[in-house]
């Protein structure tokens, strides 16, 4: 069962409250007394004043609930910390998630809660007794907080909550006026129905005594217009989706929670079980046909529907043969359909092989459609005409299963990759007085119904298989510029496509072919000093949208995904190396040993054109990652996975001494088990001192890390600091996303979510 557990569950060792102090708090103080009584089964006075608790109020306080406990169980009370948070200083710190034994016994015995059971140790010690404890710091003097935060990036990191799914994988921001609203709106709906019949009889029957056909026919009109002011409404809300696979389960998960009110929800059982391995998911934009290109483009522009695109597959037998699928509806219990764009199994996959035959003479499309597994997907107009078609990257590979490390890398497994295009019908015609696109049987034209899916799969290139990112490298000439991280080929590829009525690749270079399995490809802006009016990012790459269309970059930033065990050397699987340590004069043609799995930065070379010519210089932002082998992540291991550049607070970047701050940087640990966040370094050392960067705290949890979600929204109502990023880490084998919340450091009454 999915479920928020928030820490707020874990503060009995509270102090009582204080006159004038929030009511919520002062419950919360008991909750974990009354856990133990019902653990234990007491009878004694600990239990009756657990049971009295709801008769007498607010007036149970922290002695009364321990009544009839041992000393033992009353020394678990006044131990428990009321809040798991620390503060980040000059040197990086180690934030270890771990079970806690006793919150996962008082949990087992609860029937009435939900009690969160990880527990936060700062640099190998509980937060209490940490040299960076949070209550430490408050206890400085001003003028010493005051210098800290001057001379170091200086923030708190607190542990909010734990929410319970199986098997996360990739976790998704999205806004909450997109996929998943009409789920939403359902639940809402099903809870004023229900409340309805809480209210006098006369209320009750209002609409049978008005005549309910008048009631029905005004709540038709007012409908439309309800649901666009709530939809105006959620826009600046957020919705977090995570996906879930695994091995010996045949339907993959696809679960939403509304971050404002902790709300949860998933996908029907017959969509999870079409879409078996799901990986990244993206909004899917408004497609509005109209007979001028340029009002097509600008009414498309900005607005999506309530659905899905989802990217399908792995290299696992089983689930090698993904697809790209369009869920509609997702999470609406009446209402939720999918269609399969390409590949598929069963009934789709036989769909997507009949299409790629239909047109044997058409060489530009593909008619191998078996076998091909899908990371991520995105929407753009190629043919410059309105339409948003999809680009996507593919690949397919024997089974890694029982391969050892060094063999699943060799090059001697063959390997088939491609970047692909799926091109979105066109309507037949339009209605001439309302300019409605029709079919040819005259109906309306929906690009998503059966007579126009699975789409036409056009192979643009051969290369690209996992992740890519796409810029218009100069916007005075009709092309896009995909960079692509192929992973199997071990290297790093840009891809210059023409826009037209037909796609096609003009231009193509390799950027390095000494970097590693290549992973993560995001476009970042580490250098505010270098603008450019001609070179502009359409897709950064990133689920995280700190950089959006028609900014501008400086860097492209990718994973060396490298697989490199912790037993391979003597090092304890935790070994992480600054830049600093490395020089940052590393170019494409460098012999430079790098030490395990890395991050890489590669400048956009200055000038006209330089881009296709000039060597981009490459910096080592971290390296050292290590894989921590165990039973659930035997299948092509690796670190370290997806990064992510963000700002602290949703306000973005500000002015610090005439510059712009430059973003933080997030790691997806993958197989290192951990995630790590980077702050800018002021060291100018280097041919690139903008991307010098250290390690600001690693965190680590035990479990494959395979992404991360990077929101500002306030977390269910929490305290929390508003405005400040919110961090949701997946624990894949624990079935757990951890919720971690920055702060600046200062105590505020204000803003503190109540």
């Amino acid at each position: 069962m999915n479920r928020i557990k928030c820490k707020e569950s874990l503060y009995a060792g509270a102090k009582s409250s204080e006159p004038g102090d929030r009511g919520l708090l002062q419950r919360l103080n008991g909750e974990m007394s009354d856990l133990i009584l019902d653990r234990l089964n007491k009878k004694a006075n600990g239990h009756a004043s657990s049971t009295n608790h709801h008769n007498e109020g607010k007036k149970k306080t922290y002695q009364a609930a321990a009544e009839g406990l041992s000393k033992f169980h009353r020394s678990i009370l006044s131990t428990t910390s009321s809040r798991q948070r620390c503060v980040t200083g000059e040197y990086p710190l180690k934030i270890t998630v771990q079970e806690n034994p006793t919150r996962k016994w008082l949990s087992s015995g609860s029937t009435s809660r939900y009690v969160a059971t990880s527990q936060m140790l700062v640099n190998g010690t509980s937060v209490e007794r940490s040299l960076a404890s949070y209550e430490r710091f408050q206890w400085l003097e001003d003028d010493e907080r005051t210098e800290l935060h001057e001379g170091h990036t200086l923030f708190s990191m607190e542990l909010l909550a734990e929410i319970n799914v199986k098997k996360p994988g990739y976790v998704n921001m999205m806004i909450a006026s997109d996929a998943g609203f009409a789920a939403k709106r359902e639940k809402n709906e099903a809870e004023l129905s229900k409340n309805r019949y809480q209210l006098p009889f006369n209320q009750r029957n209002e609409h049978a005594l008005n005549g309910e056909s008048k009631v029905a026919s005004e709540e038709r009109i007012l409908a439309t217009k309800r649901e666009l002011h709530e939809r105006m409404l959620e826009m600046e809300s957020e919705r977090m989706w995570i996906t879930g696979f695994s091995l010996t389960k045949q339907s993959g998960e696809l679960n939403f929670v509304d971050v404002k009110s902790g709300r949860m929800g998933s996908i029907n059982k017959q969509t999870a079980s079409a879409i078996r391995w799901p990986n990244e998911v993206n909004s899917v934009p408004v497609q509005r046909y109209h007979h001028d290109t340029e009002s097509a483009q600008d009414e498309t522009n900005g607005m999506h529907e309530d659905a899905l695109l989802v990217s399908d597959g792995f290299l696992v037998p089983g689930r090698d043969n993904g697809g790209l699928y369009v869920v509609s509806r997702p999470g609406h219990e009446m209402n939720e359909w999918r269609v399969c764009l390409a590949g598929g199994n069963g009934v789709d996959g036989l769909l997507s092989k009949l299409e790629s035959k239909k047109n044997d003479l058409d060489n530009s499309i593909s008619k191998d459609e078996d076998g091909w597994f899908y990371h991520r997907s995105i929407w753009i107009d190629l043919t410059g005409d309105g339409r948003q078609s999809v680009l996507t990257a593919r690949a397919k590979r024997p089974s890694l299963v029982g391969s050892t490390p060094a063999s699943a890398s060799e090059e001697s497994l063959p390997a088939k990759a491609q970047l692909v295009w799926l091109e979105r019908p066109k309507p037949h015609s339009y209605d001439k007085s309302t300019g409605t696109p029709l079919d040819k049987d005259g109906l309306i034209f929906d690009s998503f119904g059966p007579k126009h899916t699975p789409w036409k799969v056009r192979v643009l290139d051969e290369g690209p298989d996992v992740m890519f990112s796409v810029a218009d490298m100069d916007t005075t000439d009709d092309t896009v510029e995909v960079f692509a991280s192929q992973f199997f080929s071990k290297k790093l590829t840009m891809h210059s496509i023409q826009r037209g009525p037909i796609p096609r690749v003009v231009f193509r270079r390799t950027l390095d072919e000494r970097c590693g399995a290549s992973f993560s490809s995001v476009l970042a802006n580490l250098d505010s000093t270098k603008t450019s009016d001609t070179r502009k990012i359409i897709d950064s790459g990133s689920t995280v949208p700190t950089l959006k269309s028609g900014d501008c970059f400086s860097h492209l930033l990718i994973t060396s995904h490298e697989c490199t065990s912790a037993a391979d050397d003597d090092s304890d699987g935790s070994k992480f190396v600054d830049s600093n340590e490395y020089t940052s004069e590393v170019r494409t043609d460098s012999s430079k040993t790098i030490d395990g799995g890395s991050l890489f930065s590669y400048r956009v070379p200055d000038g006209k054109d330089a881009w296709k010519t000039a060597p981009w210089l490459r910096s080592v932002i971290a390296t050292g990652f290590r894989v921590k082998g165990q039973l659930g992540n035997m299948i092509n291991p690796g670190a370290p996975g997806f990064c992510y550049t963000f700002y602290p607070t949703k306000d973005g970047p500000k002015p610090f001494n005439g510059t712009i701050n430059r973003p933080l940087i997030a790691i997806a640990g993958d197989c290192a088990e951990s995630a790590y966040i980077l702050r800018p370094a002021d060291s100018s050392s280097g041919e690139d001192p903008s991307a010098n960067y250290s390690l600001m705290c690693e965190i680590e949890c035990g479990a494959t890390v395979g992404s991360i979600g990077i929101g500002y929204e306030d977390f269910c109502y929490a305290p929390q600091q508003s405005g400040y990023a919110k961090i949701y880490i997946p624990q894949y084998e624990n079935d757990k996303v951890l919720v971690f919340a920055l702060g600046n450091g200062e105590d505020d009454e204000s803003n503190d979510g109540w």
